[in-house]
């Protein structure tokens, strides 16, 4: 029996070569749009490129932080690799786990259950581990035993869905579109294929320079995501899992002021963080370039690619990065609607889905509530949810209470202050380092009750939040799911709370009917009980009709296979199915995975772009493809 790996039709192996493209093809730049996430300060010279249609446009500002830390660097033959004290450091401080979500053995267990949809070219080869020792045996050569330790570290023993199929995918470069529930572990999902692509095409690790580093930043890995919170837990993480290996990790987000961030960058950066704006900013002034970059991750990547981000992605891209058939591009969110599937065609090459959880459904682990209430007594509500929580409360239980407007977080954190609560807020008119300082607490312990916008809805990966409340009922149905899911994370239980605002003399409800639709559609495919009386606010028979949480795959000809988040098949349980030789596990259980000299596939290729000989040439696309 041939190996999946071996097979020498280039159409059937799992890892498929992807074409070469021509080094002359690149990206064509898009326009200037204005920045998300950078404060005015910092893109001045931006609005001044927009502000009159006869004036030559502006230089961007000079990066003299940057190149004056190049130039001390140089002068002092200092390395961009860690010393060993600093290692010895990072020993205690990166591995506390205080303040992010634990998993638990019963809540764990859940996951087995959980139903996984995996489609695309190959997808019934792809191998499927039930450990990360398992991983790790099979991909000992992409996988430094440094990470492997670290992985040890932060208690990671059992892979959970996401990780157990997105892992291996990822790792033998194949493009991976993922939509998997909440607090389900998508982070080390990407961070461990990326880290072992650059163990496998990465030969100049800024650990392993023996000079000072000079020059634009090119990192190898580049992550970007929607928020600057969400963008400096991503570095923690990546910093973790690259600790004592050669592979040095930088972060970019608006907010804190860019020269405090250039000296860090100066020295180099193998894998990056970063939110659009600031890379765009950094870009600009020629200190970052992204011509070397061959894995791109979009975190959140629905909210990535809509309307108010996809125009700086594909900006992005489009400066020299290497075309969509000669990187890697992965994408992960809880959410994935069908029309940000057909947009994210255009950067990703080939890919495989990967969907774990019910469509149309938040985290089983959330109970979810809704409660009728009127503007007038929507506090008055809240209070009474408080004086409970601070009754019932244990093992320092945190609650977070969510907003939709600025102006209600900075409102109702004065009156919670002004009743001797022990609250924070989060949202945009705080200052960056406010920002920080309130979410660190908060993680700690030190504060009880969060106040957020939106700004905190998505990813944040927050120890022992036991209640979420949506104060102001959310506007879409997809920041519904990822609100409630910053509890019940990693298989651990929580409660969801969403007021209703309804008129007080007619009962009619003030939200919008079409959302509570949809709210109704969710909490059914999550198995939440529904209060009876929303049958007197909805006709529960339209839910769901006008409205795709988006976790299938939306391309109609791809063939699917069915499987557990234990990672077994479906057709497993069927022995009747097996006995008639249903394709499964057992016929790509052969576990000869060292490559041999007569393998068709090269040896560093492991999915990258490199194909046999005696294959076709596979036709280029055209510039206009994937512009």
């Amino acid at each position: 029996m041939s190996n999946w790996w071996e097979n020498k039709e280039a159409t059937t192996s799992w890892d498929e070569a992807k074409p070469a493209a021509e080094e002359t093809t690149t990206w064509a730049a898009s326009s200037w749009d204005e920045k998300k996430e950078e404060p005015a300060q910092d893109n001045a010279w931006v609005d001044a490129k927009q502000s009159s249609w006869d004036e030559a446009p502006q230089a961007p500002p000079p990066a003299t932080e940057f190149w004056d830390t190049q130039k001390w660097n140089l002068e002092s033959s200092a390395l961009p690799r860690k010393e060993e004290w600093e290692l010895e450091r990072d020993d205690s401080e990166l591995f506390n786990l205080q303040g992010r979500a634990q998993a638990h053995a019963e809540g764990f267990s859940r996951y087995d259950s959980v139903a996984v949809d995996i489609s695309g070219n190959k997808a019934d080869l792809i191998p499927v581990f039930k450990t990360f020792e398992e991983i790790y045996a099979k991909f000992r050569q992409l996988l430094p035993e440094a990470l492997m330790e670290n992985l040890k570290k932060v208690q990671y023993t059992t892979p959970t869905p996401v990780q157990r199929f997105a892992v291996p995918c990822g790792l033998v470069g194949r493009d991976i579109m993922c939509c998997a529930q909440t607090g389900s572990g998508k982070t080390a999902a990407f961070l461990l294929p990326s880290i072992g692509r650059m163990m496998k095409h990465h030969s100049s690790p800024m650990g392993m320079l023996e000079t000072p580093f000079a020059g634009a930043c090119q990192p190898d890995t580049l992550v970007m995501t929607p928020t600057r919170e969400l963008c400096i837990q991503i570095f923690e993480e990546a910093q973790k899992f690259c600790h004592r290996t050669p592979y040095r990790v930088g972060r970019v987000y608006g907010g804190e002021r860019a020269k405090l961030q250039m000296p860090t960058i100066a020295q180099g950066a193998d894998l990056l963080v970063a939110t659009p704006g600031r890379l765009k900013d950094f870009m600009d002034r020629g200190i970052i370039v992204v011509s070397s970059v061959h894995v791109l991750v979009l975190d959140e990547a629905d909210r990535m690619l809509d309307m108010g981000f996809e125009s700086d992605i594909r900006e992005i891209v489009g400066q020299g990065m290497p075309p969509k058939e000669n990187r890697q591009t992965m994408m992960f969110s809880a959410t994935f609607p069908e029309s940000i599937q057909t947009m994210a065609q255009d950067y990703l090459y080939d890919h495989i889905w990967i969907g774990v959880g019910q469509m149309n459904s938040a985290v089983e682990t959330v109970r979810q509530e809704m409660k009728k209430v009127t503007p007038a007594n929507k506090f008055e509500e809240l209070m009474a949810i408080l004086d409970d929580f601070y009754a019932t409360r244990h093992n320092q239980e945190r609650l977070l209470i969510f907003v939709n407007a600025k102006d209600t977080a900075k409102w109702l954190d004065e009156q919670l202050y002004e009743k001797s609560m022990n609250s924070g807020a989060l949202h945009g008119n705080l200052e960056q380092e406010e920002r920080e300082t309130n979410l660190k607490r908060f993680r700690k312990g030190e504060i009880d009750v969060m106040i957020a916008t939106d700004v905190a809805a998505r990813g944040l990966d927050i120890e022992s939040v036991g209640i979420v409340v949506n104060y102001d009922c959310p506007r879409d149905a997809d920041t519904y799911i990822h609100r409630i899911g910053r509890t019940g994370r990693i298989g651990n239980t929580g409660r969801a709370i969403t007021f209703l605002s309804c008129d007080d003399e007619s009962s009619k409800t003030l939200e919008d009917v079409q959302l509570l639709k949809e709210l109704v559609t969710v909490m059914q495919n999550s198995k939440a009980l529904l209060p009876d009386w929303m049958e007197t606010l909805i006709e529960t028979s339209e839910a769901g009709a006008s409205w795709s949480w988006g976790n299938k795959d939306a391309r109609d000809t791809q063939e699917s296979t069915k499987w557990t988040g234990a990672g077994d098949s479906w057709w497993e349980k069927d022995a009747s199915a097996a006995a008639e030789g249903a394709p499964g596990l057992e016929k790509k259980a052969d576990d000869s995975w060292q490559k041999k000299e007569d393998d068709g596939w090269k040896e560093d290729s492991w999915g990258q772009q490199q194909q046999q000989e005696e294959a076709p040439a596979a036709e280029q696309p055209a510039a206009a493809d994937y512009q």
